[in-house]
């Protein structure tokens, strides 16, 4: 997205043309000369992902916003090991990325591969959901050009009705015991819902969660993540640095300072409970200064001074996706869905993901529902401004420029 516009063609659809310059760009991070080995002698932090085992660096690799396989290959370089994908990224193009750079790299015995599977089946037809859910992960494992994963999501889930779908947990479990995934888990955004239910199935190894400074107050969220910790689940952080540099509000200066993104990674992982997070970097100068905290996660003066400033938790509108603001709207709309696709559109710049999070007809009525609206009636109980969101999609959606 360049000037923050949007396109109609662009909203529609637009692959990612990354493939036939994989095998020259994945080797970009030698290319650029950067050291590979850290020469301050302290090692990587690493823990434990709960009962599987698993002993990972405290921070790994959400690979979704990433389109340049030299990416991986220098993550590699610095001590990276768990790398992050689902089926839905880039239309699974991202998938492709990942496992022809391991493959290249020859080290995958070396690594962690996560994927994860979305099941849009309702759970009153259990049979077909899991049939579905496995032809689908049959089909990640073919573009990841693997046998198998080390963990394996039921992706998105945001209801504790659907994490105990029938349906997907047979096929995880079928899958898990046939080999093609070690462990399996569930990712959320609904973090305190899904993550309570999760304990009580005693069936996931692995959890997903959506963990950051503006939940700092919550205390259910934060004893939630760790009685599952305690419980054996493996705890994995995503959206730990809030929707990252860029700031959602075009009228606030546009980027953040760098130690934000130390500072705000860092407090995620001074919670032991997390074992590790999986920031998506998209550039070279991301990847650097996320693992940077690796070897130390005490705060700088600077990280110190960024955390005490509380405007941040105002600035950065990060939706909690606790759907209170449903109750407002008298169409239903589902509003977390718009805020978190207005994330990845605005702050992320991931505008394949933005749609594909818009398209989904799971959970209520989405934009198309607000077209017709003048002003929103729907008030956040955080931060979130959630009608100038809602205009800034609608503006996006018509090719518009944002102010």
């Amino acid at each position: 997205m360049k000037n923050n516009e949007w396109n109609r063609r662009d909203f529609i659809a637009k692959p990612i043309l990354w493939a036939g310059a994989a095998s020259v760009i994945s080797k970009a991070g030698s290319l650029l000369g950067f050291p590979t080995k850290d020469t301050s002698g302290s090692p990587i932090l690493q823990r434990t992902l709960g009962k599987t085992g698993i002993t990972l660096p405290v921070v790994s690799m959400g690979v979704m916003n990433a389109d340049i396989p030299g990416l991986i290959r220098r993550g590699y370089e610095l001590g990276i090991r768990h790398f992050d994908t689902a089926a839905v990224y880039q239309q699974g193009r991202n998938e492709d990325m990942v496992g022809s750079v391991i493959k290249e790299m020859g080290v995958r015995d070396k690594v962690v591969i996560s994927t994860k599977q979305v099941s849009r089946n309702r759970p009153s037809n259990p049979a077909e959901a899991k049939r579905r859910f496995i032809d689908g992960v049959e089909a990640s494992l073919k573009r990841l050009q693997m046998d198998h994963v080390e963990i394996l999501y039921h992706h998105s889930v945001d209801s504790a009705e659907d994490a105990q779908a029938e349906g997907p947990i047979e096929a995880l479990q079928s899958l898990k015991k046939d080999g093609k995934a070690r462990f399996i888990g569930i990712s959320t955004h609904k973090t305190e819902e899904v993550l309570s239910a999760a304990i009580r199935l005693n069936v996931f190894d692995v959890a997903l969660v959506m963990f950051n400074y503006t939940m700092a107050h919550d205390s259910g969220i934060l004893s939630t993540i760790e009685r599952a910790a305690k419980s054996g689940i493996g705890i994995v952080a995503m959206k730990t640095q809030a929707g990252g540099t860029v700031r959602p509000d075009s009228r606030l200066p546009k980027e953040l300072p760098p130690a934000s993104q130390t500072a705000l990674l860092k407090w995620a992982l001074n919670h032991e409970f997390v074992t590790t997070a999986i920031p998506g970097f998209s550039t070279y100068e991301h990847l650097e200064q996320d693992f940077s905290v690796v070897r130390n996660l005490s705060y700088t003066r600077e990280e110190e001074q960024f955390l005490a400033d509380k405007s941040f938790v105002a600035q950065a509108e990060f939706c909690q996706q606790c759907g209170e603001c449903k109750r407002d709207c008298p169409k239903n709309v589902d509003i977390p869905r718009l805020m978190r696709s207005h994330m990845y559109a605005v702050q992320y710049r991931n505008r394949a993901m933005a749609r594909t999070i818009l398209a989904s007809p799971e959970s209520g009525p989405g934009l198309d529902a607000c077209v017709g609206c003048e002003s929103c009636a729907a008030t956040c109980r955080n931060t979130v401004q959630i009608a100038r969101k809602i205009t800034e999609l609608k503006a996006l959606a018509a090719g518009q420029r944002l102010a």
